[in-house]
This record gives C-alpha cells, structure tokens and sequence, in this order.
C-alpha cells in the first residue's frame, strides 16, 4: 500500500493550517484521502484534491491565494461542473474544488460538504494539524459515476470491513441523489449489501 510522502504531507499541512484559520469547512479528497482511510491506491498520490460549498470556497481560497497559479472560476466540462482553482507549493498541485457536481440525462450527483457529508467525515491530525476526509461513502459514488473501476473496487473492499459504519451515509446519498437503477444494483454487488436494491423502485 502506498503512503504519503512525507513532502507531501508537509504540503498538506501547510495547507490545511491555512484553511482551518477560515472557520470554514471543508475536506480532505481523491487519493490523499483514499489512503488515510487504508484503501489500496495502486498509484501514489501526486496532489492534493480538497472540496467545500459554494459559500465557502471564497474565503478557502483567500486563505492559500498565495500559493495560487489562477483565479477561482466556473468550470464545466463534461459532465463536471465546480468552483475551481488551482495552487502549487513546494512543487505539489493543489486543486480547491467547489460546489462539485457531476450530471447527465439520466443521473445527478453534488458533494455536498456541509449538509451531507460533514458529520460522517473521518477526522485525522497529522503532527497536531486537523483535518477532516470524504467519507468512503461518497469516495464509492463518486469514483463509479467517474467509471474509476480501480478506485471504486478498492473503496468497496476497504468498505466491507467495516460495512456497517458506511451504510447509514451510503444510504443517504443514494435516497437524496438521481441515480441510474443499474448504478444502485453496482453499488449493492460490490458492497454485498442487498438492502441498497430497495431504493432502485423509487428512481
């Protein structure tokens, strides 16, 4: 399994000291995350991916705007749109995402930090710094409508461990977001979680 270097936890740090200083919340995601949470990552992490709600990412980004490569801006492309921005210290890209969403015709999905995700967010300390993680929860979703199938399976048999702990969250995200019956019944195989099928007659 890989770790983070200590380079970039140092980058992480940094960053993470500059972001608490708001009050405002936000999280820790993409392969930084996955690792801090013991999924198996098959290639080791070169930047640092951190979400928050629209209402927050402005001052998120004053705080590290020192370290920034361009201004914050609407981005949509594809399927995605976000509030994004880009920083690099110490040689490490950091990518401050808000507002994320990812839709089609037939399905929708948007992180959010505050209302959703926060109070299932794992909490770490790295050398007395704070900060809180996407949940794997959303990791699954996510990493599926994106068709990562080497994220998303590591996620689901990390997940499994401990299913009993990411179901109530799971479960959430799929009631509150549009998604495709075939997308639910992936969930539920990869998870071994049959109950999720429940949710498929009400798409």
């Amino acid at each position: 399994m890989h770790h983070l270097t200590n380079e970039l936890q140092q980058v992480l740090k940094m960053t993470a000291k500059c972001l608490n200083s708001t009050n405002q919340k936000w999280l820790l995601g993409g392969s930084c995350s996955l690792i801090l949470q013991e999924v198996k990552v098959h290639i080791p992490p070169r930047d640092i991916d951190l979400y928050a709600d629209a209402k927050a990412v402005e001052m998120l980004h004053t705080a590290i705007k020192k370290w920034s490569v361009d201004e914050q801006e609407l981005n949509k492309e594809g399927l995605y749109s976000s509030i994004l921005s880009h920083y690099v210290l110490n040689d490490a890209q950091i990518e401050l995402v808000g507002d994320f969403r990812i839709s089609s015709n037939t399905f929708e999905y948007s992180v959010k930090v505050e209302d959703t995700l926060w109070t299932d967010a794992p909490e770490i300390e790295l050398d007395g710094v704070q900060m809180c993680l996407t949940p794997l929860s959303h990791e699954l979703i996510f990493n599926m409508l994106r068709e990562r199938i080497d994220r998303y399976e590591a996620i689901a048999m990390r997940m499994r461990e401990e299913l009993e702990k990411h179901l109530p969250l799971l479960e959430k995200l799929v009631r509150h977001h549009w998604l495709e019956e075939n997308q639910i019944l992936l969930i539920a195989k990869l998870l071994e979680a049959p109950t999720l099928l429940r949710y498929m007659s009400k798409r």
